[in-house]
């Protein structure tokens, strides 16, 4: 049986698998385990009118890079709206997007017409294909999910600028969501200017562990922003969520422990399940540090994660074709040391 619903969604499992939401134990997302420490919420922000804090803003330029920028309740929101904003503002072909990847980007975009796909699993034949479509002017927009989720694919920060000067000459955008770069940071592409035609989609909840605040930052240029805030509309961020993002996103310290410690954490959450995994006839396809994917067949896919959440165990199976599937695991928190065994034991019996 495959989950036909987002990673992190208790509430379904349960319905499906007749167990309380409180006991699962949730390795189908890349939400970082370690969450940044909430800090005391003060009574007005939960008093007033959420107008936006101008220390936000300087605290996410602060943390990402002083570029123009949009605060909104996730990228969920960014990304539902992105395709006619860019409909209207530039190229009117074809949006080119990965086929394996966040798949809210493709639904989005296929509601606003014919898209195309290029490989989600394989970065050079990726580059080929996008290469293909500018030369034959067969690309309108461009969509980049970097690093990949679930594939962990990734390109240089120069071949996503050269895309996007090719695609200025036909008023194309390049959108590139960086929602899980937050681990290495100078891949990003807001370590340096950006081109007008260049849109960046970043989120709070994955590497600060904060999925629940509901918060993220679009860098674009100025008609870009103006025209997502006119559909967003005003008070798009809950106050709390403004107080918690302020200190979280300017606590310089807590974020280079915090990589640090996922980065010497990598090896061991990988270690928990490779070995099995390979014996099982699957392939490693990525390491992330908040995430890790096996390449295998679709029925041991399925099969696997439905033992898993027959366990109590849940994980995300995403379908690549009729015939091979991805499996990913989100990070254990390894201080627990009977969630630790709890998978171990599972494993072992599946392998």
């Amino acid at each position: 049986m495959n989950l036909l619903f987002h990673g992190g969604d208790l509430h379904s499992a349960s319905a499906i698998y007749g167990r309380d939401p409180a006991d699962w134990l949730d390795l189908s997302t890349g939400i970082n385990q370690h969450s940044y420490p909430v800090p005391a919420i003060e009574k007005d922000a939960w008093h007033q009118l959420p107008y936006l804090n101008p220390v936000l803003i300087k605290a996410a330029r602060s943390y990402y890079g002083d570029h123009p920028c949009l605060a909104s309740s996730g990228s969920q929101n960014i990304i539902q709206l992105l395709p006619s904003i860019l409909h209207q503002l530039g190229n009117q072909k074809p949006a080119w997007l990965p086929n394996v990847g966040y798949q809210e980007h493709r639904q989005a975009w296929s509601q606003r017409g014919e898209i195309h796909t290029y490989s989600g699993l394989d970065s050079q034949l990726a580059a080929q294909q996008i290469d293909a479509a500018l030369h034959n002017d067969e690309l309108g927009h461009l969509v980049i999910i970097h690093p990949n989720n679930p594939t962990g694919e990734t390109f240089k920060r120069q071949q996503l600028r050269s895309w996007a000067q090719e695609l200025q000459t036909v008023d194309g955008f390049l959108v590139v969501d960086e929602a899980f770069i937050d681990t290495t940071p100078s891949a990003s592409l807001l370590t340096e200017e950006l081109a007008d035609n260049i849109i960046i989609l970043r989120s709070v909840g994955k590497f600060f562990g904060l999925a629940g605040i509901r918060l993220g930052f679009t860098f674009a240029t100025e008609s870009v922003l103006n025209g997502l805030a006119k559909e967003i509309g005003p008070w798009s961020v809950n106050g709390p969520a403004q107080t918690v993002a302020i200190a979280a996103l300017s606590d310089t310290s807590w974020q280079a422990n915090m990589r640090s410690q996922l980065l010497k954490e990598r090896g061991k959450q990988l270690s928990v399940w490779k070995k099995s995994m390979i014996q099982l006839g699957a392939d490693l396809a990525a390491s992330h540090e908040l995430f890790r994917s096996f390449s295998m067949a679709s029925d041991l896919a399925h099969r696997l994660h439905h033992s898993a959440a027959k366990n109590g165990i849940l994980l995300r199976s995403v379908d690549i074709n009729s015939s091979t599937s991805l499996l990913r695991f989100g990070n254990i928190n390894l201080s627990h040391s009977s969630a630790l065994e709890h998978c171990k034991t599972w494993i072992q019996q599946e392998s």
